[in-house]
């Protein structure tokens, strides 16, 4: 592994102020943020009522994150990630897939707080 992916469910409860997860953010070189979950953050951003604050938070931080952008790897992992879990009869939301298939095709460990990913085959992933 490389570095950790962090899910957008980890960065909603660090900005929630759970205390626990402020030494997973102590290295920031080994970490990574999908696109899917910026895109996630700031529709969470403008459906909240202190929206312009929390946009605001949520951008200064992506800032300091390593972005990753999904693009062939990730397509191809995503094709293979959803046609499993339609064979095992265990959907999990699209957002996640991408997310999932990210961390595949960087080789990254993914953080997260959702048990959704369990059934993903191959996928090295923290949960807290």
């Amino acid at each position: 592994m490389n570095g950790k992916l962090i899910d957008t469910n980890v960065i909603i409860r660090f900005f929630k102020g759970e205390t626990e997860l402020f030494s997973l953010f102590d290295d920031m070189e080994q970490l990574y943020v999908s696109s899917i979950s910026v895109g996630e953050l700031m529709y969470g951003a403008e459906l909240s009522k202190k929206s312009d604050f929390n946009r605001q938070n949520y951008f200064c931080f992506c800032e300091q994150m390593k972005i990753l952008q999904p693009d062939l790897e990730v397509a191809k992992m995503y094709g293979k990630i959803k046609s499993n879990l339609k064979a095992k009869g265990r959907p999990i939301p699209e957002n996640d897939i991408w997310i999932a298939a990210t961390a595949l095709a960087a080789d990254l460990e993914l953080v997260t707080a959702d048990s959704d990913f369990e059934n993903i085959s191959g996928l090295c992933m923290v949960k807290i």
